[in-house]
């Protein structure tokens, strides 16, 4: 399959696929296991059990130390450090490390090379660090082992996530007389309110309760003095900048001190934990077919309540008592009956039951059922041994397939504008209606962990912190976890693909390029290998 070059990304990513306005010129850039939620096992009838999200976040695990093989390693301090294939700033970057975090070196010389203002190092397994301002050789250099105390965790949650009620981002714990003026502006702790419309959809996963010190406090913040550098900020500086209300915090540990909980973000700030909103997790995941004995076609509900099942009475049908379990899908055999108005689904497991849906074609992007059905072709292009992708606007469905075989199926969540209007135009309408491009997008980029934005440069109105896994397929459309919301299948999204985080990691995991050790994103193309076909389509 064809090798995409990647478009290159904005130096912040994009704001959960709100109205933004993204530079694609990453040559600029110098100046900027599984969790269990849909469980894959079935009951007798062929339905997937669903379980309840985890409200409690656990306790971050220490930060893991660089693999002990022996090997040297260059360290990222920097919010981008960016990986270029030769030792020269040209063209576009082929990848990126995350701040906190390390990589192999292929060697120890240095190497002079245009556009770096130290020196150019080999890394593993291909392409260019800078030792510039943004990376370090030091590893025991305190700021970047304050960064590495809270580098990204594996799995499928990299961090704990609140919601901002608006706070301030302190260098440092501050006395309570400190806090009391630093933070008049933001009115009373303890208190949310709903920011309005435009901010429901990012709300849902808020749980009213407290967030819980589950840390020591940190080393380099023990007894109110901070003992490393603050990043670019002045070391005197008390707040180093404030979170909006709406955006949304990652955090690597919750600490008491003053009788009061507080926060330690990623790039090592200090946040009150009475002015964020805890978020519960989501446990929600599709259906593996290695893991698993249903098989294509489902049914899906995908509303948050429980929908019934149909059986014949006489010339009609009536509703059981029986139901279709909430973001649940269902066995059915293919064999439809079509009668006053709804649609009836034969269930594979249940002969004689039925789940049902309006036959209405104005209101298919908003049914409760929907359908997902084996592919019957391969996408132009692809061979019957390539890995792609098919994502479905209207039904929200989306399915992954080796050549023809499925691997994965789940739901998700496109634009709030559902499929393209007339006269949409691709990428320069890309927010303006919230929908959903259609097409055949070889992946361009992949990033672990970033923070998005719509803003250009640092975010100062609305961000999301550190959302994991996104992969691009056009920029700035990409397809990534939303970790404030678990309303998959239903359109939410200001036009990218939303996918609950356990599908996320899956699905990053399991496209390609495949991410390096020790790299925190990837571009397609530039020796970096092919990249995953994803085919956006209407029905």
């Amino acid at each position: 399959m064809r090798a995409s070059l990647f478009a290159a990304l904005a130096l912040v990513s994009i704001t959960a696929c709100s109205s933004h306005d993204v530079s694609h010129n990453l040559s600029s850039a110098e100046d900027e296991a599984r969790s269990p939620g849909v469980d894959a096992t079935t009951d007798s009838a062929g339905e997937t059990k669903t379980s309840a999200t985890t409200a409690e976040a656990p306790p971050a695990d220490p930060a893991a130390p660089p693999v002990p093989d022996g090997r040297p390693r260059i360290g990222a301090i920097g919010p981008h450090t960016w990986i270029w294939k030769k030792a020269e700033r040209t063209g576009l970057a082929i990848g990126k490390m995350r701040m906190g975090t390390t990589v192999a070196l292929k060697s120890t010389q240095a190497i002079e090379g245009p556009g770096c203002k130290g020196k150019w190092y080999a890394i593993e397994p291909r392409g260019y660090v800078c030792d510039d301002e943004t990376a370090t050789l030091d590893l025991e250099d305190p700021y970047f082992k304050a960064l590495a105390f809270s580098a990204p965790q594996n799995g499928v949650w990299p961090y704990r996530y609140a919601h901002s009620n608006g706070a301030p981002m302190y260098s440092r714990v501050p006395t309570p007389e400190e806090w009391e003026k630093a933070e008049k502006q933001h009115g009373p702790a303890n208190t949310w309110k709903p920011l309005g419309a435009w901010a429901i959809g990012h709300e849902e996963n808020i749980v009213d309760e407290p967030i819980k010190a589950t840390d020591e406090v940190p080393y380099f913040l023990k007894d109110g003095k901070r003992t490393v550098r603050a990043g670019n900020f002045h070391p005197d500086v008390l707040v180093l900048k404030r979170i909006p209300p709406g955006s949304m915090l990652a955090y690597s540990r919750a600490f008491e001190m003053h009788g009061r909980v507080w926060l330690l973000t990623p790039d090592a700030m200090v946040v009150p934990a009475d002015r964020v909103s805890h978020m519960k997790r989501s446990a929600f995941h599709g259906v593996h077919f290695d893991e698993s004995d249903m098989q294509l076609p489902f049914a899906w509900n995908r509303s948050k309540k429980p929908i019934p099942k149909y059986e014949r009475d006489g010339a009609s049908f009536k509703a059981t008592s029986a139901t279709l379990a909430p973001k649940s899908p269902i066995e059915i055999t293919g064999e439809t009956v079509k009668q006053d108005g709804m649609v009836y689904y034969e269930l594979r497991r249940e002969p004689g039951k039925f789940v049902a849906k309006t036959d209405d074609p104005d209101k298919q992007l908003d049914v409760d059922l929907v359908v997902t059905r084996a592919a019957t072709k391969l996408p132009s292009g692809v061979t019957e041994n390539e890995k792609w992708i098919e994502a479905k606007i209207v039904p929200g469905t989306m399915t992954a397939y080796v050549g023809m075989k499925p691997v994965m199926s789940t739901i998700f969540s496109p634009g709030k504008g559902g499929p393209p209007v007339p006269g949409y135009k691709f990428p320069e309408d890309h927010s303006k209606y919230a929908t959903t491009a259609i097409g055949n997008f070889p992946l361009e980029w992949k990033e672990r962990v970033a923070t998005m934005s719509n803003e250009k440069g640092e975010p100062k109105v609305l961000w999301f912190t550190d959302v994991p896994n996104q992969q691009y397929l056009k920029a700035p459309l990409a397809m990534h976890v939303a970790y404030w919301h678990e309303d998959f299948g239903k359109r939410k999204s200001a036009e990218c693909l939303n996918v609950s985080p356990v599908d996320g990691e899956w699905l990053f995991g399991w496209t390609l390029p495949n991410l390096p050790d020790g790299w925190n994103a990837i571009g397609a193309g530039q020796g970096n290998g092919e990249s995953t076909p994803v085919y956006v389509s209407v029905n």
